[in-house]
């Protein structure tokens, strides 16, 4: 399983932005909190402790800046980057004296080299940095002497859901008559979504519910 994941804020108040690179972010073993203005950024930093921060500087209610400058003590020591535009460039760093601030990539920029940065500030370990691509996900109908019938899941269901998981493992055992009790065997990169134990309960929960079965009547085996 993933030793662990990474923690970011990131405030940013145009949403289809921030949609795009959360979603290129959470491709890795990053878990992104997303807010649109300053305040709300600053609640956050109140209330949960994070690996790293991203900021805009041009928001609502308060700016990057004036955020940078008062930091809750539970991420005093967090690095921020910020993500400005190049007339914003001076401000930014006038604030450069806060020793949080370990940099700024100008906007539009590459979200590869957006990612560098990060692994180069928290020291994240070629290994320990986990692409959910090269784990790409499938369902196998398997059999086990033990158990039984049940399904093998594969891979890493980045972009999934437990109602899509759902609905592809019922196709796979489409063909067993009258099922009334089966195995999912799950493989370590499923424990690459940040959300595996959560969808895995899900999915327990829609397929008692599809086969009229208990849910003690289907068994996760886990690595």
């Amino acid at each position: 399983m993933i030793q662990s994941f990474f923690k970011i804020l990131f405030a940013e108040d145009n949403e289809t932005s921030a949609e795009l690179l959360i979603h290129f972010l959470e491709r890795f073993n990053f878990e992104v909190d997303h807010v649109v203005d300053g305040m709300a950024a600053e609640l956050k930093l109140r209330k949960t402790k994070y690996d790293f921060i991203l900021l805009d500087n041009m928001m609502p209610v308060l700016s990057g800046v004036r955020l940078a400058s008062k930091v809750p003590d539970l991420n005093k020591n967090t690095p921020i980057v910020f993500l400005t535009a190049s007339n914003e460039k001076e401000e930014v760093m006038a604030a450069a004296h806060s020793k949080q601030l370990v940099g700024y990539i100008l906007k539009p920029f590459d979200p590869e080299k957006l990612l560098q940065k990060i692994v180069s500030v928290l020291k994240i370990p070629e290994d320990m940095l986990v692409d959910k691509k090269k784990y790409p996900f499938s369902i196998e109908r398997t059999q086990n002497v033990s158990y039984g019938n049940g399904v093998k899941l594969i891979g890493c269901p980045f972009q999934k859901n437990a109602e899509k998981i759902a609905q592809e493992i019922a196709f796979v055992l489409k063909e067993l008559p009258g099922v009334r009790k089966f195995f999912i065997e799950v493989g370590e990169e499923f424990y690459y979504h940040k959300r595996a134990q959560e969808i895995l309960a899900s999915l327990v929960t829609r397929l008692a519910s599809k086969y009229e079965i208990r849910e003690e009547d289907i068994l996760i085996l886990s690595p």
